[in-house]
């Protein structure tokens, strides 16, 4: 058994389900005995940073026993698709705190009836039995987790919320009973949308169903014109739609969903891991029951193993086109990898440099208050105005990343082997014309790829690994857009009241870093002005319930954050 972070009495849930140009009101109700912050995956939050949700920032977290309501408009002309939500405070995710985030839309070219006739959600995520702060505190240690600074395997793998642990695997003297393969009934002669969410920590899935063919209809947000696949390979924090057809399939067919852990992502061999994750798919009629007969499918033969990288992006193609400037007014250049601390601690770094960062000095407030970010506690790179920027990740050693972009899309224009450095960007030929647009993108390592993004969405976006414990040893970087609009932003007073110093953990005050942050240097000591000495150059709004203007219709949404004991 071990402790699951829930919300609403469900790790794994609950959905949130909305429209394009809905006002989002969501109340978060914090029972545990830590504080807490919710990222909503994917939303632009345009004018509204305040709520995207990363602890130190851009929200100081919500304390234990409080509330907090974000407010937010689905106002991007795009949109629209799957999302997900997850705690953005260390790496609480990997404790259940996760769920679905579904955007409808008249303006989606994927239609309900046309491409599709049937919508199923299968939100995968690896597990751990280890309590992710037991995790983080281990491999910011000397010592690292398990004895090791490598990042830990899960024991096993969920599929909306269920799997199967192998019990050959428990420690000796312990108790373990194997459940059964989660099952899935599904009709015959029918288009299955399959909303696929990469909601885990660390392991890339590739995702399969025997005998048959998937259509790639979907990446991240974009509905694309995809490949046929074997295989679907998604890393942390990535979605994809597939169709699967069962045209061919009659009643009492059975088959295996299967989610293969690739354990090729990992930095050394595991072998208290079974990274055979699956689900039982029955074909059945409405209203008719099918029969439990054995599955008896086979597997594509297709390799499980290798690299891990996403799907070629030449072969997901936007169904809405739209071509990346060919014109670009600033380039950045990030170069991903790992240093060991001057007492050996093991870190990841963007441009050398770790993340540190304040728990109750958001760095959004800091560039509120005019302030500019501080390169010696984080990589940022900083775009005035609304302008085209690219930025370049050089993944030069270690491990692959998938690397994911806060509150804008960026379009993939470039990738090659090696390293590229901003002052060779001439000599590379960029893919202007529709390339696939994204929040999350995998960089193998000895790879480069090149992002193209517009910042038209004031405010301080975090950019970082979504593998968990990557993200809580540093790979973590800042874009700072339109600063000098930042000042102009309407944060209201319930999110400044998060930092009240009522509200501190510890006894560092202000100095207080992210969880495990401590570990890896000494204690900036540099005075930070209180939040209760903050100064405001205008009115603002008085109340977390004031939203923005210009959509008549809004969803309330509360969500009660606690804990329970699971099963392994």
């Amino acid at each position: 058994m071990r402790p699951m972070f829930v919300v609403n009495g469900q790790a794994e849930g609950p959905l949130i389900e909305a429209n394009q140009g809905d006002t989002m009101q969501i109340r978060v109700t914090n029972n545990l005995d830590t504080g807490v912050a919710i990222h909503w995956h994917g939303m632009a939050q345009n004018r509204t940073g305040w709520a995207d949700g990363p602890n130190g920032i851009t929200q100081c977290p919500i304390p234990a026993g409080q509330s907090f309501t974000y407010v937010f408009e689905l106002d991007r002309p795009d949109q629209y698709g799957t999302y997900w939500w997850h705690a953005h405070r260390g790496a609480m995710y990997a404790d259940g705190l996760t769920g679905p985030f579904i955007i409808h839309s008249p303006n989606d070219p994927l239609k309900l009836g046309v491409d599709y006739d049937l919508d199923q959600i299968m939100f995968l995520r690896d597990n751990f039995h280890a309590m992710s702060t037991d995790i983080v505190d281990g491999l910011l240690s000397l010592a690292g987790f398990d004895g090791t600074p490598i990042a830990p395997s899960p024991k096993s793998g969920l599929i909306n919320g269920e799997g199967v642990y192998n019990c050959t695997f428990a420690p000796a003297g312990s108790s373990c009973v194997q459940k059964s393969v989660p099952e899935y009934v599904f009709p015959p002669g029918k288009k299955i949308r399959l909303r696929l969410i990469n909601g885990g920590s660390h392991a890339m899935f590739r995702v399969s169903v025997d005998n048959h063919m998937l259509e790639v209809i979907e990446a991240d947000d974009t509905p694309v014109s995809g490949p046929l696949v074997h295989r679907v390979p998604i890393f942390s924090a990535q979605r994809y739609s597939v169709i699967l057809d069962t045209t061919g399939d009659k009643q009492n067919d059975a088959y295996y969903f299967r989610a293969q852990i690739n354990t090729d992502c990992f930095a050394a061999p595991f072998t208290d891991l079974d990274p055979d994750v699956k689900a039982i798919i029955r074909i059945s009629k409405p209203k008719k029951t099918p029969k439990q007969k054995a599955v008896t499918s086979i597997d594509w033969a297709d390799a499980l193993g290798g690299i891990c990288q996403d799907l070629d992006d030449a072969n997901l193609v936007p169904r809405i086109a739209i071509d990346a400037p060919s014109e670009v007014g600033i380039t950045g250049q990030w170069d991903a990898a790992f240093n060991f601390t001057q007492i050996g601690v093991f870190e990841w770094t963007l441009n050398g440099q770790t993340l540190e960062n304040y728990m109750y000095d958001p760095m959004l407030f800091q560039v509120y208050r005019g302030e500019t970010i501080d390169p010696h506690k984080v990589t940022n790179f900083v775009v005035p105005g609304i302008q085209t920027s690219d930025l370049i990740i050089n993944n030069l050693l270690g491990a692959d990343h998938p690397f994911h972009m806060h509150a804008m899309q960026f379009w993939v224009v470039a990738r090659g082997n090696g390293t590229l450095q901003a002052s060779d960007v001439g000599s590379v030929n960029f893919n202007t014309v529709n390339p696939i647009r994204r929040d999350v993108t995998t960089i193998p390592a000895g790879q480069y790829a090149v992002l193209r993004f517009i910042s038209d969405i004031p405010g301080v976006h975090a950019f970082h690994c979504h593998i968990a414990w990557h993200q809580a040893a540093g790979l973590f970087g800042v874009i700072v857009a339109q600063p000098e609009n930042v000042p102009d932003l309407d944060i209201p007073d319930s999110a400044f009241a998060l930092c009240d110093p009522s509200n501190y953990e510890g006894t560092l005050g202000l100095l207080t870093l992210d969880p495990g942050r401590k570990k890896r240097s000494v204690v900036d000591t540099t005075p930070i002005l209180p939040p209760s000495k903050l100064v405001r150059n205008k009115k603002r709004n008085t109340s977390a319930h004031a939203s923005p203007k210009g959509w008549e219709r809004k969803m309330a949404k509360k969500a009660y954050v606690g804990h329970r004991h699971g099963s392994h």
